[in-house]
């Protein structure tokens, strides 16, 4: 599995953007990418949101949208309630 990261820093939210590329032969869930991810970035896996996953048909990598908070009190404000669920977040 091959991880290519862009970053960029949103001041204003208090949060990294982060896209990935990723290149397999599956679509890569969500708990792993997120694991991933944090160990790339050296960042908590509680501060770090996973916003959607992309892969097109037919095609052997994916491009996954995550959000890196600067804290929980700027996570759980800002980010909508469903999405912490998906990556598992309790709110707390």
């Amino acid at each position: 599995m091959n991880i290519e990261i862009e970053k960029q820093r949103n001041e204003l939210l208090h949060r990294t953007t982060v896209i990935a590329k990723v290149k397999d032969e599956r679509t890569i869930s969500r708990k792993e990418l997120l694991k991933k991810v944090s160990a790339m970035l050296g960042v908590d896996e509680n501060l770090i949101v996973v916003d959607k996953i992309h892969q097109e048909f037919g095609k052997l990598s994916c491009v996954a949208y995550l959000k890196v908070y600067d804290s929980l009190d700027y996570l759980n404000k800002l980010e909508l309630s469903y999405k912490l669920k998906r990556t598992e977040k309790k709110g707390e």
